[in-house]
């Protein structure tokens, strides 16, 4: 791993899909789906301390509880993007399948 998180296949980046199980002040779960090309769970630490790079807040940084329960490495960029696009457009049941694989 480099000084800035970011995972390399010998010379080749590391390209992550997660997933992050969420819990709001209800205890109600849902899941968020994301991309990184640092390791899934420096992005984790990222969400709960809600470091973001664009001057709006996360979806995460309004839940009380968020953990890592998945995550996918791709050697390309753009699979790694274009799968993130599928779980997200696919919906909460898609997710909790992944989830529930993965446990």
């Amino acid at each position: 791993m480099d000084k800035k998180g970011a995972d390399k296949i010998g010379k080749e980046m590391k390209h992550y899909v997660y997933i992050l199980e969420c819990k709001d002040d209800e205890d109600k779960i849902t899941y968020y789906c994301g991309y990184t090309s640092r390791h899934p769970r420096i992005r984790l630490k990222d969400h709960k301390r809600n470091v973001r790079s664009k001057k709006r807040k996360h979806y995460t940084s309004r839940q009380k509880s968020v953990k890592l329960v998945y995550s996918e490495v791709y050697g390309d960029r753009k699979k790694a993007m274009a799968r993130e696009r599928k779980i997200k457009k696919a919906g909460s049941g898609y997710k909790r399948g992944l989830v529930g694989k993965n446990v």
